[in-house]
């Protein structure tokens, strides 16, 4: 595992994500040379690979509010279709 994976560990999604963004108004403006952008590119496939992974395993906690017959509240686990 890379320096740059290890630390990639301890981001946060809102973390990753906002790194994510930095990397692409840097690329969007264009004014990097091409070894800089190839290494933001990499960084930001990374990137988001790490912020799909925090939002799947947010999704297997959620909890869903069922109302049942009786008009009350109750929780139970998320299941994909």
């Amino acid at each position: 595992m890379s320096k740059q994976d290890t630390k990639l560990d301890k981001l946060n999604f809102e973390q990753a994500y906002q790194e994510l963004e930095n990397i692409v108004q840097r690329m969007e403006r264009g004014e990097q040379e091409l070894e800089t952008s190839l290494s933001d590119f990499e960084r930001g496939v990374a990137l988001m690979k790490h912020c799909h992974s925090k939002l799947k395993d947010a999704e297997q906690k959620v909890e869903i509010l069922v109302k049942d017959n009786e008009g009350l509240f109750s929780t139970t686990n998320f299941e994909q279709d």
